[in-house]
């Protein structure tokens, strides 16, 4: 017996909204701004939008982790790979979003800066969720290793005997370098808007936030190469 396809109804659009508006929902998307009358300063806007894309492209980030992470456990390397070199390329997007807010004077920022009242960056969904996923995908690489009987070591001696496991390593630092250069600008940012002497909006001291600067998803990564350096001294190659 053959089975019916589906059917699908669509939902053709009204006369003043195009299917392009509809996919994108845009009359919801562009609703949760405030309106020009709203703004308590003319930068306003500008910095609700910034925060907007983090948010959207940090839901997506962790759709791809979670991918990556299932992928893994498969077994699909090359496809996590693929994954993951999305994932590096969005926080290369957000480092250039992060810059739009340095058209934005100090004193112009305190103009409307009380009505963060206590939020903070820290607070962020979207972030706090990368700060879960990214750490869990160290054990499913290891796990990886493991079955193919090497040590990180191995991985990096003889890259060619394992050349998706050294890519797949060589591509998770590159996403930890990223991260740790999106904390810098970070820290950056807030120490150019209200000063390195100062508590910021959340009621972070400013020290406080200098320190996340150093925090890492993959130790181990950043230490292998301690590692190899020493092995090469010992071989007096340097």
């Amino acid at each position: 017996m053959s089975k019916r396809s589906k059917h699908v109804e669509v939902q053709r659009p009204t006369r003043s909204e195009s299917v392009y508006a509809r996919y994108l929902r845009l009359p919801e998307l562009l609703s949760l701004q405030k309106s020009e009358e709203e703004l308590a300063h003319h930068d306003e806007l500008q910095f609700q939008i910034v925060h907007q894309v983090f948010e959207l492209w940090w839901k997506e980030t962790a759709f791809e982790l979670r991918s990556i992470s299932r992928l893994l456990k498969e077994a699909n390397l090359s496809e996590a790979l693929r994954l993951l070199q999305r994932v590096i390329r969005i926080q290369y997007l957000l480092l250039e979003n992060m810059r739009m807010l340095e058209t934005m004077s100090p004193w112009d920022f305190h103009a409307f800066r009380k009505l963060l009242a206590g939020g903070a960056g820290s607070d962020s969904p979207g972030y706090r969720e990368l700060q879960r996923l990214s750490p869990l995908l160290w054990e499913d690489f290891r796990t990886l290793l493991a079955t193919a009987g090497a040590s990180l070591s191995d991985i990096y001696l003889q890259a060619g005997r394992y050349p998706l496991l050294h890519a797949f390593a060589e591509a998770l630092i590159d996403y930890d370098e990223v991260m740790q250069t999106f904390r810098f600008r970070h820290y950056k940012l807030a120490e150019r808007m209200i000063g390195a002497a100062t508590t910021g909006t959340g009621g972070t001291p400013m020290p406080l936030l200098e320190r996340t600067i150093h925090d890492m998803f993959y130790p181990e990564l950043w230490e292998i190469r301690d590692r190899l350096s020493t092995l090469a001294q010992e071989q007096g190659q340097i």
